[in-house]
């Protein structure tokens, strides 16, 4: 007894300690890397950009997907189809074949195939997650070719999130079990560290998932999962200011899926990054250097139609490095940050079938892509700022006896002022070239049966897109607005991005009888505004983001139906129990797209509400709880294919060794 008073009386004076403390301090801003590399707080930063963390996201969300990661972020959207956890990322109406530059750890994610579906889709999980930065528009090109929608970085886990900052071993263990589905999930993860000089973390998960039911009750055939994943990161510090850091990730999937046809599909994403930087004591030097291999394999066997037991192979492997240095120094009045780097990719697709098509419509072949680019931010005073950047980018793909190239500089000026210190106004203009996808440049042949959907032909002579983009906008940054220490955070924009020689696929008459291409298509015209901010007291907080992007071809007239339709997300929160308890309710309002029928998709609006708590029972065990789509409304998000889930509850205990 004695001893439990004791271990009670140290408890609760800490807990007095943790709180008092906490009176005293603001909470910081998250950081973007992804608008200039060198890294600034979100709410600074020249541009559209946007950072989640995986812990605010594990406490309100939940999230067993990328669509539930990024459901948040403004003119941010998902394309996903049937049972495949594979998700295509839609920025400001772009999305597929690298037009958003989708990363992992620094490796980029370029797997795509010709389907019904996205044309460019990646594996993650999202218990692997640290956070995710998000940059809008082609104005991150240092960040590689082709990101004429934007950009968007995960980052993974490392042992510093799991260990604290005395511990040399300690580990986390998960559960989480979601009623629609049913989907239980064990994620677990051990980590330790030597001094200073080692960190290593090893973390894996497993998931098993049915079908899930609609919104009517329904349950929606082939939408059943089952997840299998596993990461390895090292960082080692062989002396100072320099650090290696090591890491092998792999996204395993299993489902089955198909219209016509049923197909029994695995997937498995690796990606293996080596990383180095040094950071000396030195205005001049601040280097950072990765490469990486990235590959996708899909592989579907026939269960049902004409060729029953048939199999089919898709595989992507990319080689990329990636290496900047960042300097420092003055010229009279003015401060410079000059980041001078280069990068280059090399993509090797091979497509196998036994029985079909699908060899010669996500055909084999390669593609090289290399860059280099210098930016400098200058700084006067503290209220100008502007970021010049010169970017060059070279191309070249070859396969079934084509051969494509080009060149091209993408200039990028941006201007920022302070007239007071919590406002800056500010304005872009940027421009982005994407190469042509193997894909786009190599597809040839028939529709696989049993649809007969005519005929596909090449274009050796496929033109690179060129974004033009101008955007504006306002960042609010206010302390201590209400009450002492609370913070209110706005960023406020509008863009308008001119792409030519946009690439679709169009019917063409020639040769007779006709058939499909991609062609360069002259002008599509996108422009919209987007709007994110939060404030936050303490014991309680709310947010609001969203945006609208409407898009069309300049030269017909016509819509785009890449574009998803306006979306906007409110979210209100309370914290009690000296902060160890939080909940809150969430409302999405998604627009109606009127012409989503002319494209063969669902465009209907609606609302959701979702309610989400999460309670501290002791500092290293979490309890939550989230429950989506409250009031089971039945609806479709734009671009699938299928209903998206009812009513679903999803309950997770953590407990930190």
């Amino acid at each position: 007894m004695a001893a439990l008073l004791a271990l009670t009386a140290g408890a609760r004076a800490q807990r007095l300690d943790e709180t008092a403390a906490a009176d005293d301090l603001m909470m910081l801003d998250t950081i973007t890397v992804t608008a200039t590399k060198s890294g600034e707080r979100v709410y600074d930063s020249l541009s559209g950009s946007s950072v989640l963390t995986g812990t605010d996201l594990q406490r309100s969300l939940q999230p067993g997907s990328v669509t539930d990661i990024l459901r948040l972020v403004p003119n941010v959207t998902t394309q996903t189809s049937g049972g495949d956890p594979g998700a295509g990322v839609n920025i400001r109406g772009l999305q597929d074949y690298g037009r958003v530059n989708v990363l992992v750890d620094g490796a980029r994610q370029n797997f795509a195939r010709e389907g019904h579906g996205a044309n460019g889709q990646f594996y993650f999980d999202p218990e692997m997650m640290k956070s995710v930065d998000v940059t809008r528009g082609p104005v991150s090109t240092i960040y590689g070719s082709g990101a004429i929608g934007g950009v968007v970085s995960f980052t993974t886990l490392d042992a510093g999130d799991i260990l604290k900052d005395d511990a040399t071993l300690g580990g986390r263990i998960k559960g989480v079990w979601d009623t629609n589905g049913p989907a239980p999930l064990i994620h677990g993860e051990v980590a330790a560290r030597s001094g200073t000089a080692f960190d290593i973390l090893a973390a894996a998960t497993l998931r098993a998932a049915g079908n899930y039911t609609d919104g009517r009750g329904a349950t929606v055939d082939f939408t059943a999962q089952d997840l299998l994943s596993g990461l390895v990161k090292a960082r080692i510090r062989p002396a100072d200011n320099h650090e290696i850091t090591l890491s092998a990730l792999r996204i395993g999937n299993a489902f089955e899926s198909g219209l016509g046809t049923i197909y029994n599909t695995r997937t498995n994403a690796d990606t293996y990054t080596a990383g180095y930087r040094w950071t000396p004591d030195s205005d001049f030097w601040n280097l950072s250097a990765k490469t990486y291999f990235t590959t996708t394999n899909v592989e579907q066997r026939t269960l049902s139609g004409l060729n029953v037991g048939g199999l089919k192979t898709f595989e992507i492997g990319t080689f990329g490095i990636d290496a900047f240095n960042t300097s420092r120094f003055e010229t009279g009045p003015l401060r410079h940050e000059v980041t001078v780097g280069g990068d280059l990719f090399n993509d090797q697709v091979e497509t196998t079938d036994s029985y079909g098509t699908s060899a010669q419509l996500t055909p084999s072949g390669r593609r090289m892509v290399a860059g280099a680019f210098v930016q400098d931010k200058i700084t006067y005073a503290s209220w100008l700022e502007i970021v010049g950047a010169l970017r060059y980018d070279f191309y070249r793909l070859s396969g079934n006896g084509i051969e494509n190239e080009g060149t091209r500089l993408s200039p990028k000026i941006t201007a920022g002022v302070t007239p007071w210190e919590p406002v800056t106004f500010y304005a872009s203009y940027a421009e982005g070239y994407r190469a042509p996808a193997l894909i786009e440049t190599l597809i040839e042949g028939f529709h696989p049966p049993p649809v007969s959907a005519g005929r596909f032909f090449p274009n050796p002579d496929l033109k690179p897109e060129i974004a033009h983009n101008i955007e504006g906008g306002v960042n609010v940054r206010f302390n201590d607005v209400l009450a002492a220490n609370d913070q209110f955070r706005l960023k406020v924009g509008v863009f308008r991005n001119r792409v030519d020689d946009y690439i679709e696929q169009v019917f063409t008459r020639f040769p007779i009888p006709g058939g499909y291409q991609y062609q360069n298509i002259a002008q599509a015209v996108l422009h919209g505004y987007e709007a994110e901010g939060v404030y936050d007291a303490g014991s309680f907080f709310f947010s609001l983001a969203g945006g609208v992007t409407d898009g069309k071809n300049a030269k017909t007239g016509e819509g785009l139906n890449s574009v998803s339709p306006g979306k906007i997300s409110g979210t209100v929160g309370f914290r009690a129990l000296d902060a160890s308890l939080e909940f809150g309710v969430r409302v999405t309002g998604v627009a109606q797209k009127k012409d989503a029928a002319d494209f063969g998709f669902v465009g209907d609006g609606y609302a959701l509400v979702d309610v989400f708590a999460s309670w501290k029972i002791k500092p290293d065990m979490i309890a939550g709880l989230v429950i989506q789509n409250l009031f089971d409304r039945q609806y479709t998000q734009y671009l699938n294919a299928q209903p998206s889930p009812g009513l679903s509850a999803k309950a997770s205990l953590s407990i930190r060794y």
